[in-house]
């Protein structure tokens, strides 16, 4: 299964649609906030299953997110509520109360991929407003035998 993870598009409608040129052959979206309308778009414009999480500049939509795929717990947030501005302790905290296999987060703009503890944690960067020396981008997660991330520049 291919899964797209975008986040931090702010409505910038453009970098949408280059992100989902990117990501045309996924199965599911999953954007990780800021904008919450931005998902809305995304399920009308292409048809296509998508959930996601309410951001720091956002009023509706869900904190945090739950959810097993294709045999993994996902624990989805948009991390501001985790200071993953600083570190990922109160993060990974969460992620391992929870039982997580992947961690989704974003709220720093900036591309991230690592595992820790058992745990991958996994941040798309913006497709907007990249942060760091980071591109606008995006990723996709191949869900096999293993977890394949593929981050890419919009």
């Amino acid at each position: 299964m291919k899964i797209g993870v975008i986040g931090d598009s702010h409505q910038v409608y453009q970098n949408i649609k280059a992100a989902m040129e990117n990501l045309k052959d996924v199965e599911l979206i999953i954007h990780t906030g800021d904008h919450y309308e931005d998902l809305v778009f995304i399920r009308r414009t292409y048809n296509i299953e998508a959930i996601g999480v309410k951001g720091n500049c956002d009023y509706t939509g869900e904190d945090e997110i739950i959810t097993t795929i294709n045999g993994r717990n996902f624990f989805i947030c948009h991390g501001d509520h985790y200071n993953v501005k600083f570190n990922l302790f109160d993060l990974y905290n969460k992620a391992k109360e929870l039982r997580a296999d992947v961690a989704i987060f974003g709220h720093t703009h900036i591309p991230f991929n690592r595992i820790e503890g058992n745990i991958l944690f996994i941040n798309p960067g913006s497709i907007s407003y990249p942060r760091g020396s980071s591109s606008k981008c995006c990723c996709i997660l191949e869900l096999g035998r293993d977890i394949n991330v593929k981050h890419m520049t919009i």
